[in-house]
């Protein structure tokens, strides 16, 4: 897959002169808004000025949410709780909110990933209490409680780290109608032998509790340092590889590590300009902490329009070179770069690579847009090795527990593993960037929503008929078959392969919306889990309803059928149309 060119250039990246930028960002807490990270991006701007890197620093105003202070009192009991808050909790200041304490499960949402994406089931009816269950204040679970009546949350964390976190469903800056949307109550989360403790409690008698909690909100003019290598050939046409210069604390392993791989990546494209077809632009994004995904969504909001017509991909960058990160388990991308992601991670690194559809996170403010996405965190600890070191998962810093906690500092380092993932990701890049052809497979992301849409036949049980979705994708199979055949002949025909790629792109679009994507272009989904082709999720549910709220049901689904069926019917215009003219 790689070029014995190709392969050169990944030799070309050392630990030098990433490990000066770990050694300046080390003792700088990167909270948005403030010095650290005016500092760190400082920082990168003047190193890319003396790589002779062109670049700007960009200034846009986002929404932050910053953490100040969270108090947690056990009433009659004389017991305060060590206790922090997560961004976008409502702030109570000086007011206490108290109410008895209710306990709440866990449980596994479908193509939910991780405790991050579960949902709650309350032990007794929420409304005018306090919920407390375990895990990090994921959006989803802190929606049950504001959606069920609860009026505070108690979150339990796995061990004795408190992870810091944000708790909104919004996603990035919030428009006016989002604001209805924003939490509506104070959250608070606790270690784990403090929240074990009370739980105890909770299972032997009445408790009541009382939460405060005080958070500094509002707009603030953050860096975005966005440089941008020219390609030879296609100077419009540019990968887009990100990841965020932000952080909780120092936050080495997230994303320090993967700052220093941008601009490690960044200078050794540069000094191989000569041999890149089309551009690569990189960006440091700030609000990814405390302003969910603020930064590159602002970017997706404001390059929009830049970014459908010319994006070919975005690659998201965060915790790489991490300590005891042995595995590519889990590693993320869309379904159109299947075969491209498997062959690339396995010929640089030697590992076989387990997939996981991406989730609703790492700065994927592209989805809307219709990008090609590949990974998203990086390498992480396997399954056995986490077992023998105790640990439980979280997500970042390769799967160590320092992660999002004071404790993310220069210990979670490892040179040898972060050459390897810096390799990783400037050879997927190089490869996007320099394709003939671009690598982007519409037959794999049809394959994947078949075998979705077949869970879906199964769990609606004969309720809906999902047989004209089957006719569409074979139908669009079929003509993508002769289009990547006519694609293959085309290799050497620059004239010939700029319509294709363009065809290529168009389809990906509209694919990647229907597949990942419930509102329309250029809005934002919410940070919140969302299942495959989501106008057709909910038919999952069919089989809980009540035969009235079926016949509602009913009515969405038919609606939702009628996008992703015309949608595919346009990808097969598309299609068609490129066939008849490159083909006379």
């Amino acid at each position: 897959m790689l070029t014995p060119a190709e392969k050169s250039i990944l030799e070309e990246v050392s630990f030098e002169l990433p490990a000066l930028l770990l050694d300046r960002f080390k003792d700088l807490v990167r909270q948005s808004g403030g010095e650290g990270e005016r500092t760190a991006s400082n920082y990168v701007a003047e190193k890319l000025k003396e790589y002779g890197i062109s670049y700007e620093i960009l200034w846009p105003e986002i929404y932050l949410s910053t953490p100040r202070k969270a108090e947690l009192k056990i009433i009659g009991e004389n017991i305060d709780i060590n206790a922090k808050t997560p961004s976008f909790s409502i702030s109570t200041n000086d007011k206490w909110v108290d109410g008895e304490l209710i306990l709440a499960t866990s449980y596994q949402q479908p193509y939910a990933w991780g405790e991050l994406e579960y949902k709650l089931k309350f032990e007794g009816d929420p409304k005018g209490k306090i919920v407390i269950c375990e895990s990090v204040p994921s959006p989803d679970k802190v929606n049950d409680i504001v959606n069920n009546g609860g009026v505070a949350g108690i979150f339990v964390q796995a061990g004795e780290h408190i992870h810091e976190g944000i708790c909104t469903t919004v996603w990035g800056n919030p428009e006016l109608d989002d604001l209805k949307n924003m939490v509506k109550i104070p959250v608070v989360t606790i270690n784990n032998p403090d929240g074990k403790g009370i739980i105890q409690m909770i299972r032997e008698k009445k408790v009541r509790a009382a939460v405060r909690t005080s958070l500094e909100e509002g707009w603030k003019a953050c860096p975005l340092v966005l440089a941008k290598i020219p390609g030879c050939r296609e100077l419009d046409k540019f990968v887009l590889l990100h990841g965020h210069i932000d952080s909780w604390y120092t936050g080495i392993g997230d994303n320090a590590l993967g700052d220093a791989t941008l601009l490690e990546i960044a200078r050794v494209l540069f000094e191989n300009r000569d041999k890149l077809r089309r551009s690569v632009w990189v960006a440091w994004w700030p609000g990814h902490s405390t302003g969910r995904f603020a930064g590159s969504t602002w970017f997706a909001d404001h390059y929009a329009l830049d970014v459908y017509e010319n994006c070919v991909a975005q690659v998201n960058c965060e915790s790489t070179g991490c300590m005891n990160a042995n595995t590519y388990e889990e590693i993320m991308w869309t379904e159109d770069v299947d075969g491209f992601c498997r062959e690339l991670i396995e010929e640089v690194t030697g590992i076989k690579p387990t997939w996981t559809r991406p989730t609703r996170a790492g700065d994927y403010s592209f989805n809307n847009i219709g990008v090609t996405s590949f990974f998203m965190l990086s390498s992480n600890i396997g399954k056995k090795r986490m077992n023998e070191l105790g640990y439980y998962q979280v997500y970042g810093c390769g799967g160590n527990i320092e992660w999002h906690t004071v404790a993310d500092d220069m210990r979670l380092v490892d040179e040898e593993v972060f050459l390897r993932d810096t390799k990783l990701y400037l050879a997927g890049v190089l490869k996007m960037a320099n394709a003939e052809i671009l690598p982007i497979n519409s037959r794999n992301m049809l394959s994947f929503m078949e075998k979705y849409l077949r869970e879906y036949e199964m769990a609606a049980g004969g309720s809906f008929d999902l047989m004209p979705l089957f006719e569409e994708i074979q139908t669009l199979k079929s003509l993508l078959d002769e289009f990547y055949l006519m694609a293959e002949r085309c290799l050497g025909n620059y004239q010939k392969q700029a319509y294709i790629n363009d065809a290529i792109l168009k389809i990906a679009r509209k694919l990647i919306r229907i597949n990942y994507t419930s509102k329309q272009e250029f809005k934002h989904d919410s940070a919140a889990m969302v299942p495959p082709i989501p106008d057709i999720a909910p038919v999952l549910r069919v089989n809980q309803l009540k035969p009235n709220e079926q016949k509602h049901l009913l009515t969405q689904l038919i609606r939702g059928r009628n996008r992703v069926q015309h949608t595919m019917r346009e990808c097969g215009e598309i299609i068609s149309s490129t066939i008849l003219i490159v083909n006379n």
